[in-house]
């Protein structure tokens, strides 16, 4: 019995350390810090959320009495990037709600590697402006917009690419 907990347990913190990792695809060090704070507040939160649970069941069974919690309304989520081509992605995440200290929820400077996917946490219900491009010298991006509380995964290919697929 102690050996199928102590690998149950070596398990569990296997996957809360894998799913803890922020993605080395970005290279701006302002986005990788706004990844952290919410990645941590977002954990904070679920952890919270736990406690109150487990703790609400102990406090029924203890008091007979039935305790209804509410968990906290989800204000991160995980969005997926998935680089579809087969070159290298250059994306932007841009949006117009503000962070704290007049900074924005941007994320930039994403290094996408082909056929590569990333797992970001966005906040839910805002209004990103994706914009990407296969050649860093190239003049224009494409552009896809999105809103966090509908997208929770997003496939990013060239039009270039598209068309000379369909040929």
């Amino acid at each position: 019995m102690k050996a199928v907990s102590g690998l149950i347990t070596a398990l569990v913190v296997l996957i809360m350390l894998w799913s803890c990792t922020v993605s080395g695809y970005i290279t701006d060090p302002q986005s990788i810090k706004r990844q952290k704070e919410m990645h941590n507040r977002r954990t904070g939160v679920n952890i919270g959320d736990g406690f109150l649970v487990v703790g609400s069941i102990a406090a029924s069974v203890l008091t007979g009495i039935d305790i209804n919690t509410h968990p906290e309304i989800r204000s991160y989520r995980k969005l997926k990037l998935l680089n579809v081509c087969r070159d290298t992605l250059f994306v932007n995440m841009v949006t117009d709600w503000q962070w704290k200290d007049s900074t924005y929820f941007d994320i930039r400077d994403i290094v996408l590697p082909p056929e590569k996917s990333m797992r970001l946490i966005v906040p839910t219900g805002i209004s990103y402006n994706i914009y990407f491009r296969n050649d860093y010298l190239a003049p224009d991006d494409e552009k896809i917009e999105i809103n966090t509380a509908d997208t929770g995964k997003i496939k990013l290919k060239p039009q270039k690419e598209r068309s000379q697929i369909r040929n």
